[in-house]
């Protein structure tokens, strides 16, 4: 297991060492920059060759620096170059073959990436965590973790114990061919490059030669990877690679595995060594002068949402729920300043009264001077796919205070990529100056308990003789609220079953675990209400008198990573290639396949 060295350090604070900087090192060194850890140096030899160069920082040694999707990695001849580039926010990487660095610099953190497919030299005595990628390691004898690399189920895999799967010695399928897409050199001799990477290429086209002996396109595409020209090579070596998918943007871009792999990294440094940049309270986080790369677009956006513009947050929002590439580099920019509003969800079954109780909640935060943001989950229009009810024509009363801002969010059928997109709008009101971020989930379910374990604080409704109490026991919902409310209370039954409720909770065992609140409630005539705010911010107090609140808030964000890690690599799982191949084995003559058969046909790990 990782030692427990250093584990007091905030994540900046990391130093973080990677063997190897070709494509899948460069991917982990770009993962963990823009999740904040910008302390990084990656060790190469005098001669680095890769393939697909424009996502590789290896390529710093031959030409001084090298940017991959707005990171950019310099050439370091030595630690106080290495201490250089990092006060500039560059990676740095410096040729080391023997790793003699790793003794002067003393990482917190050392990844070998270097995808030799055997550890030629890796100890876990190299870092407090060590870290290695693929075939050829076992987790526990040559590193603390080892990250599954093999295509298929499961890659990027934490294993803590025994070996990663063993190299199958096949590239990666894309668009049906896997062996066929390599370029390999036809002998010995310097590699001279006639054409370059991102050229749309034919079938039979010449892409190079070595020694005179020519290097044809083996079939249409884009050139997607080219080692340099003037390069030494063996025959049969690995120098080029042609996508069949035709799509140039792919070129220049890190892989969906090499993403999914460096995600897994940041998750299992995360595990050991994550504690966010701010610990509650009202205030901001000061700025750390670590913020993320971003393009000027989103230095502007990421500017007026900390200045709480509206329309900036509504922006923002939008391309959350969207999925754009400048949203992930938003929320990272704006990360450290989301740390000063209390987060509520209130969830219960359909029918409790939820959003008038909502709004009569924000008016008392309102009329304690506190800002409110509410994130409202709605069910789906069968039709548009968009929320069916509506934001402000539930709370229209409060729509129009601007100390309040209500977003709704669709279902649309979503689990994990909801939960993460639903926290990711409390991110942005927080950082947008909320002090309060409400959820309102739909109701029970798997999703809705995603969502909520995103609370600081949960508030469960119901109504008397609601039958649909029980199935919230069920969910397990009812565990997790810290407040029961019996809404709508001047209906029969009301003070009867807020008597059984506590004679429910009475029969738990709650050693260690904050005393349930139960309480009547009419949301209509605003009874109650008061009250129930009176907890929520006793709640709140506690949380932070008991010092318990950085460590929900470090347990939430490793569930963030693990929602985003699962939501990612199930987008892109599901490649439409691997639609096309699951409906061409559908097609087959003769009785369906069973749905085991083809899942694992499907999972088969192809490199």
């Amino acid at each position: 297991m990782p030692t427990n060295a250093a584990r007091g350090k905030m994540i900046y604070e990391l130093i973080v060492a990677i063997k190897g900087a070709g494509e899948m090192a460069s991917a982990v060194a770009w993962r963990l920059y823009m999740a904040n850890i910008r302390r990084i140096f990656m060790l190469e030899v005098e001669r680095p060759v890769a393939v697909r160069r424009l996502v590789s920082f290896c390529e710093a040694v031959h030409d001084g620096r090298q940017t991959v999707e707005g990171v950019t990695a310099v050439r370091a001849d030595g630690v106080a170059d290495i201490e250089a580039a990092w006060s500039r926010r560059e990676i740095a990487v410096i040729v080391d073959p023997g790793w003699s660095s790793l003794s002067e610099i003393k990482p917190d953190v050392t990844v070998d990436a270097i995808i030799a497919k055997k550890n030629i030299g890796t100890t876990p005595d190299e870092a407090p965590l060590v870290i290695a990628l693929g075939p050829g390691f076992s987790a526990g004898q040559d590193a603390h973790l080892v990250i599954e690399t093999n295509r298929g189920h499961h890659l990027g895999r934490i294993i803590t114990k025994g070996p990663a799967a063993p190299n199958t010695g096949i590239p990666g399928n894309i668009a049906g061919y896997t062996k066929e897409r390599v370029l390999r050199a036809p002998a010995n001799g310097r590699f001279e490059a006639r054409r370059t990477i991102g050229d749309r290429v034919r079938a039979g086209d010449i892409i190079g030669a070595v020694d005179g002996h020519e290097v044809p396109a083996p079939l249409d595409g884009v050139l997607r990877g080219l080692i340099r020209t003037g390069t030494p090579v063996t025959r049969g070596l690995k120098i080029g690679d042609v996508d069949p998918r035709g799509d140039v943007g792919f070129a220049p871009t890190i892989s969906d595995k090499a993403r999914a792999v460096a995600g897994s990294v940041l998750e299992a440094i995360l595990r050991v060594y994550n504690h966010p940049p701010g610990d509650g309270g009202k205030k901001k986080v000061p700025s750390t002068g670590d913020e993320a790369p971003a393009d000027d677009e989103t230095e502007s956006l990421s500017r007026d949402i900390l200045d709480g513009r509206v329309a900036a947050i509504s922006r923002a929002i939008r391309l959350v729920e969207e999925e754009a590439p400048i949203a992930r580099r938003l929320l990272e920019k704006i990360w450290p300043q989301t740390f000063g509003a209390h987060r509520i969800g209130i969830t219960g079954p359909p029918g409790a009264g939820k959003s008038t109780f909502t709004a009569r909640l924000v008016k008392h935060f309102r009329q304690n001077g506190l800002t409110v943001g509410v994130v409202a989950v709605d069910p789906s229009s069968p039709f548009t796919g968009g929320a069916f009810l509506g934001d402000r024509l539930r709370m229209k009363d409060i729509s129009q205070d601007p100390g309040v801002f209500i977003r709704s969010m669709a279902t649309r059928g979503h689990g994990g990529g909801l939960a993460h997109q639903a926290s990711a709008v409390a991110d942005i009101l927080a950082a947008g100056g909320k002090d309060a971020v409400i959820f309102e989930t739909a109701g029970v379910g798997q999703t809705e308990l995603d969502i909520l374990a995103a609370a600081d604080t949960i508030v469960l409704l119901t109504v008397p003789d609601a039958g649909d109490f029980i199935q919230a026991m069920k969910s397990g919902t009812m565990e997790a609220a810290h407040i029961i409310v019996v809404n709508k209370c001047d209906l029969p039954g009301a003070d009867r079953m807020k008597n059984d409720i506590q004679a429910m909770l009475a029969m738990r065992v709650s050693e260690g675990r904050h005393p349930v609140k139960v309480r009547l409630a009419d949301s209509l005539k605003g009874e109650g209400i008061a009250e129930i705010y009176g907890d929520i911010r006793a709640h709140l107090d506690e949380l932070e008198s008991a010092g318990i609140h950085r460590e929900r808030r470090r347990r939430r964000t490793a569930e963030r990573v693990r929602l985003l890690v699962d939501h990612r690599l199930t987008r892109s799982f599901w490649t439409p290639e691997r639609r096309e191949a699951l409906a061409a084995l559908l097609d087959r003559p003769g009785p369906p396949p069973s749905p085991y058969a083809l899942a694992r046909e499907l999972l088969q790990p192809d490199s």
